[in-house]
C-alpha cells in the first residue's frame, strides 16, 4: 500500500480488511437520468393527421375521437401546448441487443443468454471433431 492509502486507512477508522472490502466492493449502478423532453400539441396533431391518412383499417369515429381525447388530456393537461415528460436511461445489450433499465438486469438477462451460445459453440465443436464418413468410393479403405 502507498502511503496516500495508509494516511486514508487511518483517516477512515476502519480496520485493514473492512478497508479493503470497501476498496473491492464493485460500485453499483447509477440511478437512471430522468431527463424531460418537450413535444408540442402541434406534432400530436400532425402525427394524428398521419395516422388517419395512412391507415386502411379506420375504426369508426368515436373510437377515434376517445383515442384522440386520450391522447390530448394526458400529453397536454389543462389545454397546454406543450408536453412533458420523462425518459430514462436504458442500457442496451451488447448480446442480444435487448434494452434493461440497468445494468444488474442486462447482466442477469445476458448470463443464461452466453451459456447457450457456448453451449451449442461446444457441441459444435464436438460435431466438427468426429471423423467424417467417406464421401467418395475411393476414399473407403
Amino acid at each position: 500500500m502507498s502511503e496516500d492509502e495508509w494516511a486514508e486507512l487511518e483517516a477512515s477508522g476502519k480496520t485493514l480488511s473492512a478497508f479493503f472490502r470497501d476498496l473491492m466492493r464493485l460500485p453499483t449502478a447509477p440511478e437512471p437520468v430522468k431527463e424531460k423532453v418537450a413535444y408540442e400539441r402541434r406534432h400530436a396533431e400532425e402525427r394524428w393527421q398521419i395516422y388517419l391518412r395512412t391507415t386502411e383499417q379506420q375504426p369508426s369515429p368515436e373510437v377515434i375521437e376517445k383515442a384522440k381525447d386520450a391522447t390530448f388530456r394526458l400529453l397536454f393537461p389543462d389545454g397546454e401546448n406543450v408536453a412533458k415528460v420523462e425518459t430514462k436511461t436504458q442500457y442496451i445489450c451488447p448480446f442480444t441487443g435487448k434494452r434493461f433499465g440497468s445494468m444488474d438486469a442486462l447482466v442477469r438477462a445476458a448470463i443464461p443468454h452466453l451459456i447457450k451460445s457456448a453451449e451449442a459453440d461446444q457441441r459444435w465443436k464436438n460435431a466438427s471433431e468426429q471423423p467424417r464418413s467417406p464421401q467418395y468410393f475411393d476414399q473407403i479403405r
